[in-house]
């Protein structure tokens, strides 16, 4: 009787507890990237972009697919990423490490 209560409790711990450095490679200080660039080359999943666009005022909340379309910026070495922007014309990832990404025009 108390393993499934115990069993209920820990999957609610865990559903309720953020994810934390799922990213297989921090993104660089201070760059720009698309969505689909934190996803690929840096290993941020959904619920990443996610936050950190719920934790800005700037973009209003967005479906899975249209997060890979936000210009996300790197904000510290650890990997703490911010929304920077909606890009509603799509986001254009410019190559290498070294090149922040943008919106289209």
């Amino acid at each position: 009787m108390l393993f499934p209560q115990a069993l209920m409790a820990l999957g609610a711990l865990l559903a309720f507890t953020p994810a934390t450095e799922a990213f297989t490679t921090a993104c660089v200080y201070q760059a720009y990237e698309c969505g689909y660039t934190m996803v690929s080359q840096y290993g941020y999943n959904n619920t990443e972009l996610t936050f950190a666009v719920n934790k800005t005022m700037v973009v209003p909340p967005l479906s899975t697919i249209q997060l890979l379309n936000v210009l996300y910026r790197c904000m510290d070495i650890e990997g703490d990423i911010a929304a920077n922007s909606f890009c509603i014309a799509g986001c254009v990832s410019l190559g290498d490490a070294t090149d922040s990404d943008m919106c289209a025009m």
